[in-house]
């Protein structure tokens, strides 16, 4: 059920994404219309939305909320936490492949391999080699 919570949250995703598209377009209209009384200067429906590539990103993005879902389901408790995080699935995905550790990891190296960060000092101190 967890998938299917997790798909549902990317496609809500989908549908936000796709409004703001129409809204634009519609907006886009209204302006045309308001300066000009011709309708042969509208803006096309086409220039706003192009379903070969909107439908495959609709597609992948309901597949990231299903994965997630599934990935993330043992930690998730409630129908509405797993459409949160299928509608969450891009960044969150995005944020681990950003890790550093995650990186040295698929990278064959260790997580050890890592160079810790700079030991950060309050202003005005310096410190001692």
């Amino acid at each position: 059920m967890s998938i299917t919570y997790g798909a549902l949250g990317g496609l809500v995703v989908e549908i936000v994404v796709f409004y703001g598209r129409i809204a634009t377009w519609q907006a886009a209209r209204h302006r045309a219309l308001s300066r000009n009384r011709r309708r042969d200067k509208l803006p096309r429906f086409d220039k706003y939305v192009d379903p070969p590539s909107d439908a495959l990103a609709a597609l992948t993005r309901v597949c990231l909320g299903a994965g997630a879902g599934w990935l993330f389901a043992p930690q998730l408790t409630g129908a509405l936490a797993t459409v949160a995080v299928g509608a969450s699935a891009p960044a969150l995905l995005r944020q681990f492949g950003s890790a550093r550790v995650l990186q040295a990891v698929i990278a064959g190296g260790t997580p050890e391999a890592v160079a810790p960060a700079e030991p950060s000092t309050p202003a005005g101190e310096v410190l001692e080699s």
